[in-house]
């Protein structure tokens, strides 16, 4: 088996290109402190909110205090919706990083980090060591009738030890008696390697 590495922790590993100056022409997204506090006063188990549409906003704060403060944002719309756009912000409301992201599993497209002044400072894409795609992944899962919203289905992405991207998939069987776990080359989309494994143990 291969030792993948999910790809959020390898941003060395793909693309980077630096810009820096502010993007002319676009509103960048602030985040509304005065807001965030009044609702942890009303209710410290705040946790977010609903837009109109039922895209949910998960909103937390992280970090230390003062300017080592920051507040994060996951923006999740409804089903059939596939990505949520995670976000991060400075202690003055002020967006530092942006991207989408497959819950909990790995980070798509483009992302971009921004200095204190609204500055863009890096640009990563996430999806250029792949030439099979997460469209193609979409496509080799509904050939097999795959069901996405199964018990412990999961989509993952990395980097081998060599330099090489690659896919692992796993979904629950059809006679539901364990997993099928499948990983996939991620440059020609050869199935390297494809097996059945237990569930995972509950602790």
């Amino acid at each position: 088996m291969k030792n993948y590495i999910i790809i959020g922790m390898l941003i060395l590993a793909t693309n980077c290109e630096a810009q820096i100056g502010n993007q002319k022409g676009i509103k960048m997204k602030t985040f509304d402190i005065e807001n965030f506090n009044k609702q942890m006063t009303l209710s410290p188990q705040y946790e977010g909110f609903y837009l109109e549409d039922s895209t949910y906003i998960k909103q937390f704060a992280a970090g230390g205090e003062g300017k080592d403060k920051l507040y994060v944002e996951f923006e999740s719309p409804p089903s059939p919706a596939l990505f949520q756009t995670y976000r991060v912000f400075y202690y003055n409301g002020k967006l530092k990083l942006e991207g989408l992201q497959f819950p909990n599993d790995f980070e798509k497209g483009i992302w971009r980090e921004y200095d204190e002044q609204g500055n863009l400072i890096k640009e990563t894409n996430y999806d250029e060591p792949f030439k099979f795609s997460f469209e193609d992944i979409l496509h080799w899962i509904e050939e097999r009738d795959i069901d996405m919203k199964a018990f412990d289905f999961r989509i993952a992405r990395g980097i081998d030890d060599y330099g090489k991207p690659g896919w692992d998939i796993t979904w629950e069987r059809a006679d539901k008696k364990g997993l099928r776990r499948a990983f996939i080359d991620g440059i020609t989309g050869e199935i390297e390697k494809e097996f059945d494994q237990d569930y995972p143990i509950e602790e």
